[in-house]
């Protein structure tokens, strides 16, 4: 029974995987030298956040191949939901607002990746929940900005809808690094400072 649920489990996300990389391409291939009337600023962002979601998708599907901990595991199958709920919204919008998107990893990341792949059980745990801790706070920052002083409606809507599986992600991976033998200090640093800002406002 266990064998099966997690062949269920990777033909799963490789079924995500696949229909966030054809919506993408669609989206791309049918919209390829339009922009929309956005602008620049929210077309940059656009474009990350649809990069950070093919970066996340793919690591997540690592993960359930070469992950020794089960709360890594559940972790990675999470972030194949929420990334596939929000890829999917943005190629919407992104169809929308004749903007294209990325449907490609990107050749920088291709390294870290391929650097994942060579590792398996505990080792890949840490390696793995070190890069989300680090590219999820990333990630927030570029939420966060969006949310607050983006130019397009339809982008602010969907930074904000975002944000909350965004934040029950990165608190669920700064519960994880303890168990992997990470220790999330620098984000300690960062909720310090942002206490002490929201007790002087």
């Amino acid at each position: 029974m266990g064998a099966l649920r997690h062949a269920f489990l990777l033909m799963t996300a490789a079924l995500l995987l696949s229909g966030i990389a054809l919506a993408q391409s669609q989206s791309a291939e049918f919209y390829a030298n339009g922009n929309g009337g956005v602008q620049t600023a929210d077309r940059e962002f656009m474009s990350k956040a649809a990069q950070e979601g093919i970066e996340a998708t793919h690591l997540a599907w690592v993960a359930l191949q070469n992950a020794h901990s089960e709360q890594v595991k559940a972790f990675a199958r999470q972030i194949l939901f929420d990334s596939y709920n929000a890829s999917t919204a943005l190629t919407d919008i992104a169809n929308q607002q004749f903007v294209a998107l990325p449907t490609e990893i990107d050749p920088k990341y291709q390294a870290t990746l391929e650097s994942l792949l060579e590792l398996h059980g505990e080792a890949f745990d840490k390696a793995y929940m070190q890069l989300m801790l680090s590219s999820q706070r990333t990630d927030l920052e570029h939420l966060k900005k969006e949310a607050k002083s983006g130019n397009n409606q339809s982008m602010i809507d969907w930074a904000n809808k975002n944000l909350p599986a965004l934040q029950k992600e990165f608190k669920e991976a700064e519960k994880i690094a303890p168990a992997v033998g990470l220790e999330p200090t620098e984000n300690k640093g960062e909720t310090k400072s942002d206490s002490a800002a929201q007790q002087q406002h």
